[in-house]
C-alpha cells in the first residue's frame, strides 16, 4: 500500500470497469440479519426489487428474473433458452465478448454466424441486415456495452433491423444496465441480461434477465434443449408471484434492495445523465494530459477506454498507478493492444471528485514515468467538459 507523504496509508481506489466500488449503504444493507428468503421479512423487499428493475430496463410485463450467478452465467442463461443444438444464432462482434457468446453457443451445439467488426468500432449494421436476409436465425446476440473497448452498440437501430424477422434480440447489458439508457421493449430487445457488481453499485453475484412476450413464445417451447438451473421457465411463475424461484441469495438481494433506492433518490434520469457527465469529463481530462479516445463510434457512458500517450506504456502506467497510489485501473486482454490501452470504469457510485482524484493519480504517474503532464489543463477540460 503507498503512503502519502505524512506516512498514512492511501485508501484503495477500484476504479475498473467492473466490479466496481459500492457504496457503504449497500454494503451495509448486505450486512443485516439473514431472513427466511420465502419469509414475510423478505417477500415484500423482494417483489419491490422486481417492479424498480422494470423502469431501468424500460420493460412493462413479464417481471425481471433474478438469481444468483455471474456476469457470464447470465449470458449463458440467454443462449440456453433461445438457442439449443442444430438452432443458428448470429452474433455481433466488436470486442471481447461476442466471442463469449460463441462459445456459449457451440458449447450446447448451436449453429453459429458472427457479424465482425474491428476492435473498437460499432456494430456493423448493414453487416447483421445481410445476414438477417441470407439465412433464418433463432437469435442475434449482441453486447450492449463492451467493457473491452468502449463501444456503445446502437440498440435501438439494431433491433429495428432484427425485428423485421423472427428471431429474437438477445443483448448483453452487463456493464450498460443502469449506467446507459435501456428501452427494452421500445427498441425491440427481447432479451437483456446484466449483473449486480457495475452500474447497479453491488457486489458480484447476481445475475439479471428480463424477456419480452416475443421471447417467451419461443422459451416457453420444449425444442430449446436441456436448460437447467438457467431455464427461464422455471422462474416466470415465481416472479410474477413476487418470490424467488430457487434459495435466494438474500444478502446480495438486501444490497440491490439498497442500491435501487439509492438510484430512485437520485432519479433515473439523472442517474443515467451523471454517467454521461462524468464520463465526458475523464475522457476531456486524460485528452488533456496526452491519451487519445480508443472506440470510434459512441462511446458508452460507463467506461473510459483511452490509448495512453506515445511512449508511455500502459503496462508501466497501470503498476505506477497501483504501487504508488493504490490505485486500480485495467489494460486489456487484446495482446496488439496491451501496451497503448487503459480502462477506466465511471459506472456506479462514481463522483466529481473520483474524476479529480482520477486525473492527478494519473498525471503524477506520467511524470514519474518521464512523461510532462499539465494536471491544470486536465482538470480544466474536465470541469469544462462535465458543465456541458
Amino acid at each position: 500500500m503507498s503512503a502519502t507523504s505524512s506516512g498514512a496509508p492511501l485508501p484503495y481506489r477500484l476504479r475498473l470497469p467492473g466490479p466496481t466500488a459500492v457504496p457503504e449503504r449497500v454494503l451495509q444493507a448486505a450486512a443485516r440479519p439473514l431472513t427466511a428468503h420465502r419469509g414475510p421479512e423478505f417477500l415484500p423487499r423482494f417483489k419491490s426489487i422486481l417492479d424498480r428493475l422494470q423502469p431501468i430496463l424500460g420493460r412493462s410485463g413479464i417481471p425481471s428474473f433474478i438469481f444468483a450467478s455471474t456476469g457470464i452465467g447470465a449470458m449463458e442463461s440467454a443462449v440456453v433458452n433461445v438457442a439449443g443444438p442444430g438452432k443458428r444464432v448470429l452474433i455481433t462482434t466488436n470486442g471481447q465478448w461476442g466471442p463469449v457468446f460463441r462459445r456459449l453457443a457451440e458449447e450446447i451445439g448451436a449453429e453459429v454466424d458472427e457479424v465482425v467488426s474491428p476492435l473498437g468500432a460499432p456494430v456493423d449494421l448493414d453487416g447483421v441486415r445481410r445476414a438477417l436476409a441470407e439465412k433464418e436465425y433463432a437469435a442475434v446476440l449482441t453486447v450492449h456495452s463492451e467493457s473491452s473497448t468502449g463501444a456503445l452498440t446502437d440498440l435501438e437501430a439494431l433491433g429495428a433491423i432484427v425485428g423485421e424477422t423472427d428471431a429474437l434480440l438477445c443483448c448483453d447489458s452487463v456493464s450498460g444496465l443502469a449506467g446507459a439508457e435501456m428501452r427494452a421493449d421500445e427498441w425491440g430487445v427481447d432479451v437483456v441480461v446484466s449483473a449486480s457488481q457495475k452500474c447497479l453499485m453491488c457486489p458480484p453475484g447476481l445475475g439479471i434477465a428480463s424477456v419480452s412476450e416475443k421471447a417467451w413464445g419461443v422459451i416457453s417451447r420444449d425444442d430449446r434443449g436441456p436448460r437447467g438451473y438457467f431455464d427461464y421457465r422455471k422462474f416466470r411463475p415465481n416472479s410474477e408471484k413476487g418470490e424467488p424461484t430457487y434459495t435466494a441469495p438474500v444478502a446480495m438481494l438486501n444490497a440491490l434492495d439498497e442500491s435501487l433506492t439509492m438510484i430512485g433518490e437520485t432519479g433515473l434520469e439523472e442517474t443515467l445523465a451523471r454517467h454521461k457527465r462524468l464520463n465526458r469529463a475523464l475522457t476531456a481530462g486524460l485528452q488533456a494530459l496526452g491519451f487519445s479516445i480508443f472506440p470510434n463510434g459512441t462511446p458508452s457512458p460507463t467506461l473510459v477506454v483511452m490509448r495512453t500517450p506515445d511512449g508511455v506504456s500502459a503496462p508501466k502506467l497501470i503498476a505506477h498507478l497501483q504501487d504508488h497510489y493504490n490505485c486500480a485501473i485495467a489494460g486489456t486482454r487484446f495482446e496488439e493492444l496491451k501496451e497503448s490501452l487503459i480502462r477506466i470504469g465511471t459506472m456506479g457510485w462514481v463522483s466529481k471528485a473520483d474524476i479529480r482524484t482520477d486525473l492527478e493519480q494519473i498525471a503524477g504517474s506520467l511524470k514519474a514515468l518521464g512523461r510532462a503532464a499539465d494536471i491544470d489543463a486536465g482538470l480544466a477540460a474536465a470541469e469544462a467538459a462535465r458543465a456541458e
